[in-house]
Order: structure tokens, then sequence, then C-alpha cells
């Protein structure tokens, strides 16, 4: 992870480009995007979708249409343009990389 932040650590300083990123901020074309205001992206490639509701197992994850995305915690991939219901026990936050990057984090977040 620590190569991925800080190249888009850089970017932020260098082009203003933000980190965390709104999804409509990447997909700007997909209007669901628009309305999303509990998951967010981290850089170009990590989908975060933090759990906001306490005591809750799972939530509702949409994966952006346009690109293919991958659970790093179990390897399943997922293509875009669809809700998922995520597992998310107390200690697992759902992340899904898009498009096949960062393969290396993939079961060990």
């Amino acid at each position: 992870m620590r190569p991925y932040t800080r190249r888009h650590m850089a970017e932020a300083h260098e082009a203003g480009q933000p980190v965390m990123r709104g999804m409509f901020h990447q997909f700007p074309g997909d209007e669901t995007c628009w309305d999303l205001a509990d998951q967010y992206m981290f850089g170009p490639d990590l989908l975060v979708a933090p759990v906001l509701e306490a005591g809750a197992t799972d939530r509702g994850v949409y994966l952006p249409a346009s690109a293919t995305w991958t659970d790093l915690h179990t390897g399943t991939r997922h293509d875009g343009g669809q809700w998922i219901t995520a597992d998310a026990p107390l200690d697992r936050i759902p992340l899904y990389t898009r498009d096949g990057a960062l393969p290396d984090l993939i079961g060990a977040i």
C-alpha cells in the first residue's frame, strides 16, 4: 500500500488531485455515483465502503460501471454497474480494487 499511497500523495501535491475522492470524481458519467455519500475512492483504484451503521455485518456497495472490481479480502471479482451486498463483520471494511490493480494486496488485508 505504501508505494500506491506515496504515488497518489505526490499527485495530490503536484496536480491537486485528492487522495480520497468522491465516487463522482472518478466516475462522472455514472449517475449513481453522484448520489453516493458513504463510500469513496482512495486514489483511482481502491474503492472503500466503510460500515456506518452500528451492529451491521454487511452493507450495500455500488460498483461503478466500466470496470471490474476485485474484493481485496476474498479475491472475488464482480462486474461493475451493479449493487452488491458486501460482508462486513466488525474486523473488515469492504475494499475493492479496480481492473486488477494492487494484486499483491488480495488476501493480505
